[in-house]
């Protein structure tokens, strides 16, 4: 009984923390629009500051934030399920898997040139003609890095395969295979 409680409690706690990581990860990229739209129409400067204050909340919150989600996601779903979660789990897993693939390859670079036009911008006085297409490349790879993210946020409240991986037949039938070739 007192196991059941501490479990129920653990996942409380686990669950509040994992909302805040949402809350840090989701904030930001709210925070990003908002600070992108008002130092867009401002001087070049006011372009330039923006684009460093986007990029250092990327880098000091979004990080710690989704790490926070997925750690406290894993022990949730280990705590509930055990050895073997639900098909949901690991549409869940691909989903995050596909953003993060995109982040360092695609809107790493894109946001470091938006900066980098933005103070080339500062520095001749003048708008470089790559920023603009620096900012939209950025913005586009941004907005499906979080098209990915938010697709989680049905899938975790829908659940649409409450199946596990487990109960699949192929899957069990290669899982028996396995282990018999392992116990020779």
């Amino acid at each position: 009984m007192k196991t059941n409680i501490l479990k129920r409690h653990a996942f409380r706690c686990l669950l509040a923390l994992h909302f805040f990581g949402l809350a840090l990860t989701l904030g930001t990229r709210f925070a990003n629009l908002v600070i992108g739209r008002e130092t867009s129409g401002g001087d070049l400067r006011t372009l330039a500051f923006g684009r460093d204050l986007t990029g250092s909340l990327a880098q000091t919150l979004v990080p710690p934030g989704f790490l926070l989600m997925a750690v406290t996601g894993i022990v949730m779903v280990v705590l509930r399920y055990g050895r073997h979660p639900p098909l949901w789990v690991w549409i869940k897993v691909g989903l995050n898997a596909s953003a993060l693939l995109l982040v360092s390859p695609f809107v790493a670079p894109a946001l470091a040139a938006a900066r980098q036009w933005a103070h080339w911008s500062v520095e001749h006085n003048r708008l470089a003609p790559e920023f603009q297409d620096a900012a939209a490349q950025a913005s586009f790879y941004g907005s499906i890095v979080f098209s990915l993210f938010l697709l989680n946020i049905p899938v975790a409240i829908w659940k649409p395969v409450s199946i596990s991986l487990a109960k699949i037949p192929a899957l069990r039938a290669w899982r028996a295979e396995h282990q018999r070739q392992r116990e020779l």
